[in-house]
C-alpha cells in the first residue's frame, strides 16, 4: 500500500466526516420509527424515513467512492457504478487495501442500495411501510458492524498517517 500520507489523512477525515453524518441520520430513523407501528401510517409519516435511510447510504456510499479513489479508482461500468462500488468494498485487494466492510454487511446494504435507487429514481411508487420497517430493522441490526468496520479501517488508515510523519 504505497499511498502519500496526506492522501490517507484526508480519507480518514472523510470518514468520521460521514460517521457523524450516519449518526445525526440515524437518530432521525430513531426519531421517526414510531410511525411504522401505526396502521394509518401514510406517505407524510414514512417519507421522513424513507429520506434518513437514503441519506445515510449517500454518506456511506461517499465513503466508498472516496476509499475507491484513494487506492484503486478503478470502476468499469457506468451503468453498474453503485452496485460495483459496493461489491469491491468487500474485497480485499493484495498490497493494495484490506477489505473495508465484512462479508455478512454484503445483503443488507444491496438491500439498502436498491431502495435508495427506487427513492431517488422513481415518482410515482408508494413507499410500503413493512419494506421500510424491515429496512429499519436490519439497519439498526447491521449499524454497530458497520461502524466498527469503517473505523478499523479509519484506524488503519491513521496508524499509516503515523508512520508516515515519523
Amino acid at each position: 500500500m504505497n499511498v502519500e500520507t496526506a492522501r490517507l489523512a484526508a480519507l480518514c477525515a472523510v470518514i468520521d466526516q460521514d460517521l457523524r453524518a450516519i449518526d445525526r441520520w440515524d437518530a432521525e430513523v430513531d426519531a421517526a420509527s414510531p410511525a411504522l407501528d401505526s396502521e394509518q401510517a401514510g406517505f407524510r409519516d414514512l417519507a421522513p424515513i424513507a429520506y434518513a435511510l437514503h441519506n445515510i447510504y449517500n454518506a456511506l456510499e461517499n465513503t466508498f467512492e472516496q476509499i475507491s479513489r484513494t487506492f484503486e479508482n478503478h470502476v468499469t461500468d457506468p451503468a453498474q457504478w453503485h452496485k460495483e462500488l459496493l461489491s469491491k468494498m468487500f474485497l480485499e485487494i493484495p498490497h493494495v487495501r484490506p477489505a473495508v466492510l465484512p462479508e455478512p454487511l454484503r445483503a443488507h446494504l444491496g438491500d439498502l442500495r436498491g431502495f435508495c435507487h427506487v427513492l431517488r429514481h422513481g415518482y410515482d411508487f408508494e413507499l410500503d411501510a413493512e419494506k421500510l420497517a424491515r429496512l429499519v430493522r436490519d439497519w439498526r441490526a447491521a449499524k454497530i458492524t458497520l461502524r466498527e468496520a469503517l473505523a478499523r479501517f479509519r484506524d488503519r488508515l491513521l496508524a499509516q498517517v503515523a508512520r508516515g510523519s515519523e
